[in-house]
């Protein structure tokens, strides 16, 4: 069986295009994931989860910077021994992955077209770029979102549907949990969508066939779903207790005042599980990157984030996607409205989708009253993609039913005059492609200490000192160097920040480990020798 039709993919413009783009894009994000690099959050995920290893990735969770899911998957390609694949691979496998899982739903639910154009927009998003080959949790958590829904199109669709669908539904959901908490932005408005649309078509079914509800099949499904659904949900806290027992037994078995104080962590937490799953529970909800924030004027900042957000898809263009998507709300509310009454079936999937996954976005975050990291929410892209493509055709639907006379146009002037319309978006699509933001360095910072790296022969040094932590990530990075000395005299390598040079220079730095009170002069200047400089970097080597 050939794996590509030839004769029919010359017939089939819009897949030719899509299969050209996604070549495309994979050299394209091969490049970046190699030639960008990489940045803090990377660099403490690497360090700290992926290189020691699946097991230790899996339980340890000091701060949200463990996406724990993508980085037990990443830390199984890291046995590969390329850093870049290690740490990179799955997002990069997952960008791909998702241009195709939106071509494929596009395929389903969009005019003919119109799915290449929604993967267009997608890729073209700045937020969607950035986030596609780095090493943190966000694109594998956009996959696991396209492949609930994907799963979710034949659940709800097929009159009998096979169970690998209901399995690799309840999988998505877990793994899009496991490697993000904030998944659960999507993973509940994409179950309320399911479950709503088996509701509906059960009420419907029973009211046309004249059958008792209870005996209808798309109720089975709905309980069905409803199953897989908190069978996910347990398998998930599972998962998360674990690493609750991790977190709490370190915890309390290095608190001196404690009862379990120096004792084993095995025997804690056989002796007290539930104050280790406590004391985890507790550490994890205390982080300051998952609280509320002040409810007054929450509103007007509310607003203001989103704009942002929109912002952070397409630069320079906020408020015209939101008014693209306060626009397309009340077109997916007057769409969804007629086609109940007219007990259409085909696409109300795809609307409650669309609906549900972009009002709860600002319920949920009201509800919370939380402003988290805009790439919490890089998901996001999807909706918006789906949105514009469909407003384009549903837009054309409305000229067809217009009073002027669109609709008995000529096939020819219509073809134009959407050939026009997609030229216009592809063009404005083109000046982000062309910007070099969208290209460019995650962090000069970062690329700076590799740049002066490059000029040392740092693995002849026998013995190395860090002075920042960023360096000390990069160095096992790159070279496979676990470095955690600090102490500059007597070493024969020092990097210093040029901000750890200046005597005026007061500002307390995070990640630094010196600064110009803390460093011995005495000794850099007589026994040391600068090699390089750089616009941040100063590099010495011990003199021979």
């Amino acid at each position: 069986m050939k794996f590509i039709d030839m004769e029919k993919l010359k017939k089939d413009y819009e897949k030719t295009g899509f299969l050209i783009f996604l070549l495309i894009m994979a050299v394209y994000y091969g490049y970046r994931l190699f030639a960008l690099t990489p940045w803090y959050d990377e660099l403490y995920t690497y360090y700290y989860f992926i290189s020691r290893g699946p097991v230790y990735a899996a339980i340890h969770w000091p701060v949200p910077n463990n996406h724990v899911g993508y980085s037990v998957l990443s830390a199984f390609l890291d046995f590969l021994g390329n850093p870049y694949i290690g740490l990179r691979g799955v997002s990069y496998l997952c960008a791909l992955a998702n241009l195709i899982l939106i071509f494929g739903i596009g395929r389903r639910f969009l005019k003919k077209g119109l799915s290449l154009v929604a993967v267009l927009l997608y890729a073209s998003m700045n937020l969607v770029n950035q986030m596609a080959v780095q090493g943190r949790g966000y694109t594998l958590g956009i996959t696991c979102y396209l492949t609930a829904f994907y799963c979710l199109t034949f659940i709800c669709k097929e009159l009998r549907t096979a169970y690998k669908y209901y399995v690799v539904f309840g999988m998505s959901l877990v793994l899009g949990l496991y490697t993000l908490t904030s998944d659960i932005y999507f993973v509940l408005p994409v179950c309320m969508t399911g479950g709503m649309y088996l509701l509906y078509q059960a009420l419907s079914e029973s009211k046309t066939s004249k059958l008792p509800l209870r005996k209808s099949e798309y109720l089975r499904k709905l309980g069905k779903l409803i199953t897989v659904s908190i069978l996910a949900a347990i398998v998930t806290t599972g998962l998360y207790a674990v690493i609750w027992l991790a977190i709490g037994s370190n915890l309390l078995v290095k608190d001196e005042t404690g009862l379990y104080y120096g004792m084993n962590h095995v025997k804690m937490i056989l002796t007290a599980p539930f104050d280790a799953l406590r004391t985890g529970i507790e550490y994890m909800l205390s982080t300051p990157y998952i609280q509320s924030v002040e409810r007054q004027g929450y509103f007007g900042r509310l607003l203001q984030w989103m704009k942002t957000l929109m912002n952070w898809y397409y630069d320079g263009f906020a408020s015209l996607f939101l008014i693209i998507v306060l626009t397309g709300i009340c077109l997916l509310i007057w769409k969804l409205i007629s086609g109940i009454r007219r007990k259409e079936k085909d696409n109300i999937l795809f609307l409650i989708f669309l609906l549900s996954g972009i009002i709860c976005i600002p319920l949920f975050l009201t509800i919370q009253c939380a402003l988290p990291y805009y790439r919490v929410f890089t998901y996001g892209g999807v909706l918006l993609a789906f949105l514009v493509a469909w407003m384009f055709s549903a837009i054309l639907e409305i000229f067809d039913k217009a009073a002027f006379d669109f609709k008995n146009t000529s096939r020819i002037k219509k073809k134009g005059i959407t050939v026009v319309g997609l030229i216009g978006l592809i063009t404005i699509l083109s000046s982000f492609w062309v910007n070099d933001a969208h290209h460019g360095q995650y962090s000069m910072r970062e690329y700076q200490i590799q740049d002066a790296l490059s000029h040392s022969d740092i693995k002849k040094a026998e013995n190395i000192c860090v002075t920042d932590c960023t360096q000390q990530y990069l160095m096992k990075f790159l070279y496979d160097i676990t470095c955690e000395n600090t102490v500059i005299e007597g070493s024969d390598y020092l990097l210093l920040d040029k901000k750890m040079m200046d005597p005026e220079y007061n500002e307390m730095e995070w990640e630094f480990y010196h600064y110009y009170n803390t460093i011995p002069w005495d000794y850099v200047n007589v026994n040391m020798k600068q090699v390089y400089e750089n616009e941040s970097f100063v590099l010495y080597i011990k003199n021979t």
